[in-house]
């Protein structure tokens, strides 16, 4: 299990500015590790205030890495988002960034791109 709770950039660059938090968690699904079961809750807004949220679940497939792409449910949200629903695509983005984002010598962000109907 992995416990989620990292800055919302504009970008997958690392120097790019902060829109918000993500908070949640992540569970392997099989021994494998091919897939992990995510629950998190994307939070918008600047100085610790965050009115506006989009909570997520669903299957995130890790095989092939920055290759894999994977759907998961909108599940609601507050704010703006109220009522909203979809999905999203998530996808590993290897960089060569900061020391916050590597293991074992290669750094990972999640790609997420939002589909929404209200």
């Amino acid at each position: 299990m992995t416990v989620i709770d990292d800055e919302l950039t504009g970008s997958a660059e690392l120097k790019s500015g902060t829109v918000g938090k993500a908070q949640g968690f992540c569970v392997g699904s099989v021994e494998e590790e091919t897939s992990k079961t995510v629950a998190f809750t994307a939070m918008f807004g600047e100085g610790g205030h965050y009115a506006d949220s989009l909570s997520f679940f669903g299957v995130q497939r890790t095989v092939g890495a920055a290759e894999e792409e994977s759907r998961v449910a909108v599940m609601g949200g507050t704010g703006k988002y109220v009522g909203a629903k979809g999905y999203a695509t998530v996808r590993a983005v290897v960089t060569g960034g900061g020391e916050e984002n590597v293991k074992d010598g290669v750094g990972t962000l999640l790609q997420v791109s939002v589909y929404l109907a209200y």
